[in-house]
């Protein structure tokens, strides 16, 4: 992680149903592989626009994803489709791995905000939550903000397609 004063904030984003619109894209599989599925999603607006203020005034952004870490380059190359320029990438092979780099950062004295709807199974219909995880979570000193802050977000900025 590039080098951030104890103290300071760090903002570690989720990627696949956060700022990415991944579970569509698992309904049907219709994509040559796995990197061209990655590359064609879509990004949600308001969540882009979030991280990018924060990229825009300097913050520490991290992005932390359950995903395989052969998709890295793959996934350095979707942010970037999406105007976004992601210093800082860290991919963990499931979503119990990234408390421990949630927790490494409060241990360094960092205020966390930690962006993740941490939700599965959108593709069969019935969305299920990560629960003993988020409750982990929600016991540490870091702010939170799982799939109702996720949703305002975006929807602050439904109505606005220009992405900037």
């Amino acid at each position: 992680m590039k080098s951030s004063e104890p103290g300071g904030t760090v903002y570690l984003v989720d990627i696949d149903n956060t700022l990415a619109d991944t579970w569509p894209s698992l309904q049907n599989y219709v994509y040559r592989s796995e990197h061209q599925r990655y590359l064609s999603l879509s990004v949600f607006i308001g969540m882009r626009k979030y991280v990018m203020s924060k990229l825009r005034n300097h913050e520490h952004v991290v992005f932390l994803s359950a995903r395989s870490y052969f998709k890295y380059y793959t996934t350095k190359k979707w942010l970037l489709s999406c105007g976004i320029l992601a210093d800082e990438l860290i991919l963990v092979s499931n979503a119990f791995e990234k408390i421990s780099y949630v927790n490494d950062l409060v241990d360094g004295g960092f205020n966390v905000v930690y962006l993740d709807d941490l939700s599965y199974n959108h593709e069969h219909g019935n969305v299920l939550f990560y629960s003993d995880l988020i409750y982990s979570l929600n016991k540490l000193p870091i702010t939170y903000m799982g799939v109702e802050q996720i949703n305002l977000i975006n929807s602050v900025y439904e109505g606005d397609n220009q992405g900037s």
